[in-house]
């Protein structure tokens, strides 16, 4: 495998392990949605711009508009997240987010002019397959609206849009400045949301820091391996390594804050995990355009 595939391929299989504890952190935090998200974001701002200036880089005015598009998009996201997490079942949540890789391989060629293997439709399926049997056999118990399963809906395709926008700034970008730039713009979509939503964006109680900050720097991370990675992975691989979530999150969750794993959910998971480790570790053909770093 030709070898900046190969460590794309490893960040993205990183990142999700990363971004898996989102989840677990959201359900032990008790502050209000957008004040955590607001916070969150604020934190990761400081965290990934010392990230910058320890390369010796900076963000221009020229980087930064290049990061609006991807900036309005994860920030709209983070809210659909959240809101969807605490109005919906995770099972729910989860199933209707795997639809993405549909969604991206429909869009991959004309846009990136990604031509995947025919074996990526079949492991494709396996995987989503996984997901709706891990579901299946998940806990039942939490809240799970209509509302909730609309959100879910939109999460998924602000999600995919942001992929696609991401892919594409990434040619010009490299991942670091990319990611502050769009931590910033991000944090400042957030903020109408506050007076719409009544909720307040002073700072939450200082029993509640760690989890803020927990969530900037461990799936905070995640996402900063997510831009690494889609400068050089194909975005249907990558909409298919986030599947990955569906089996490592429940892990986390069970670690973490307790909640069971029955027997048809670890099935579910174990193909999950199968699926994509064949999707993950299949040569790679032409590769991708060259990017900034």
């Amino acid at each position: 495998m030709e070898r900046r595939a190969v460590i794309g391929r490893v960040a993205a299989v990183g990142a999700v392990f990363l971004m898996s504890f989102g989840p677990s952190i959201v359900k032990v935090a008790d502050v209000a949605e957008i004040t955590f998200i607001f916070w969150r974001l604020l934190a990761a701002v400081v965290f990934y711009s010392l990230l910058l200036m320890a390369t010796g880089r900076r963000l221009p005015w020229a980087a930064f508009r290049r990061c609006i598009p991807g900036g309005v998009l994860f920030g709209v996201n983070l809210v659909f997240f959240i809101l969807t997490m605490r109005r919906t079942s995770a099972a729910n949540a989860v199933v209707i987010s795997s639809l993405q890789p549909v969604v991206l391989i429909g869009i991959a060629g004309p846009l990136f002019g990604e031509r995947p293997r025919p074996s990526i439709y079949l492991w494709s399926a396996v995987a989503m397959g996984g997901v709706v049997v891990a579901m299946t056999g998940a806990d039942a118990t939490g809240v799970a609206t209509r509302t909730g399963d609309l959100l879910a809906v939109g999460m998924m395709l602000l999600f995919a849009a942001y992929y696609v926008v991401s892919k594409q700034s990434r040619v010009n970008l490299d991942s670091a400045t990319y990611q502050v730039g769009l931590t910033v713009v991000a944090t400042l979509t957030v903020l109408p949301f506050a007076p719409v939503m009544g909720q307040s964006l002073a700072p939450p109680p200082v029993d509640q820091w760690t989890w803020i900050a927990l969530m900037a720097v461990l799936p905070g991370t995640g996402h900063l391996l997510t831009n690494y990675a889609l400068g050089y992975v194909p975005i249907v691989v990558m909409s298919l390594v986030s599947l990955l979530f569906t089996a490592v999150a429940p892990l986390y969750a069970w670690w973490l804050v307790g909640e069971k794993i029955g027997g048809v959910q670890a099935l579910g998971m174990a193909l999950v995990i199968a699926a994509l480790a064949i999707v993950v570790t299949r040569p790679v053909g032409k590769p991708p355009a060259l990017t900034v770093g």
